[in-house]
């Protein structure tokens, strides 16, 4: 129970806790990798702290399982509900059947995303092989299209001549430098890993903020790796063209960019511009430091977490001398008159 009801405090504590610590007082725009990473660990954490309550209440309180370890089956033995009680009963079959099905949705939920996002990617691709262009040149595909777009497909980037027209080199270079850290940082994997962590338990906060928040993060990455080659002004002002272009067009159909593509307009563009043009103030060296050792700790505890509940599974239990566990030392004395 004690394993119980620390795993079951660190999931609250993180699930109700994390979102709103990290959208007011986080500098999640000046690391976003590291902010992405920190997401990560939190979602994944909640979800195998979640289980591993299903599981400890289990080997706790389910006959049979507890009996697995006569320590642990000791220990049940002391509870105020035990694996002998009809509600100690109720409790540790609720754990197992929860562990269970949590995990099976996890696994359900990474294989739907993975594998939908997969074969939409190879649809669209085998499109491109007809209605796009390969440049040899620039190595990628164009894609006759009015609307200024880019956007990257695993393998691939692709770019309209409407972009093409309104961008000047430099601004193309720039956009097709963010696309391709799409690519080399495998940021595709990374929002889908996010997408059905939240489609796991889609009511929790935790894991909605986490999947929106990992989606606008990778856009900044993205920058900061075109804002290295091409200057931040470069980036800004072709950030500024596609999105203001994508903004006013009044065609219906006019975003050719498909729904799991990455694209250099997919999060809110002018704080996108103020960031890159650096009016908000970069992070302090002493604030990276504080980052870091945030997300430092993020990782640890909740390893140390699950070894302090693995050990209060497996430690041995106190004597209970109610139950005649206390042990009896008999003296003997040998008196004189042989009593």
């Amino acid at each position: 129970m004690t394993a119980a009801l620390i795993l079951v405090v660190y999931a609250l504590s993180v699930a109700v806790f994390a979102p709103p610590l990290l959208a007011r007082h986080w500098p999640s725009d000046r690391a976003p990798r590291l902010t992405v990473a920190l997401l990560q660990i939190l979602t994944c954490s909640f979800l195998v702290a979640a289980v591993a309550v299903g599981l400890a209440l289990a080997f706790t309180l389910v006959e049979g399982l507890s009996e697995l370890s006569p320590a642990l089956d000791s220990c049940a033995d002391q509870l105020p509900v035990t694996d002998h009680g009809s509600v100690g009963t109720v409790l540790g079959h609720l754990g197992w059947i929860s562990a269970v099905l949590l995990s099976a949705r996890l696994l359900y939920c990474l294989a739907a995303t993975f594998g939908t996002a997969r074969r939409r990617r190879r649809t669209h691709s085998e499109m491109l092989r007809i209605l796009a262009t390969r440049d040899d040149e620039l190595g990628v595909l164009i894609l006759d299209h009015p609307a200024p777009a880019c956007y990257c497909l695993p393998g691939d980037v692709v770019i309209t001549t409407g972009a093409l027209e309104r961008l000047s080199a430099k601004q193309v270079e720039a956009v097709l430098l963010h696309e391709r850290a799409h690519l080399s940082g495998r940021h595709h994997l990374i929002i889908a890993l996010a997408t059905a962590i939240r489609r796991t338990i889609p009511h929790i906060r935790l894991l909605a903020y986490a999947e929106r928040e990992t989606r606008r993060l990778v856009e900044l990455i993205a920058d900061d790796a075109a804002v290295a080659h091409t200057g931040a002004p470069t980036v800004a002002a072709a950030l500024a063209v596609i999105g203001t272009a994508q903004g006013t067009d009044p065609a219906p159909h006019y975003d050719p960019v498909p729904e799991t593509a990455l694209a250099i307009d997919s999060s809110p563009t002018l704080r996108r511009i103020r960031r890159l043009l650096r009016l908000d103030h970069p992070l302090t060296r002493r604030g990276h430091a504080l980052v870091i050792a945030t997300t430092t700790v993020a990782t640890v505890l909740p390893v140390a977490l699950l070894a302090v509940s693995g050990a209060t599974l497996l430690r041995p239990c106190p004597p209970d001398s109610a139950s005649g566990w206390s042990r009896t030392v008999v003296v003997s004395v040998d008196g004189a008159d042989g009593s």
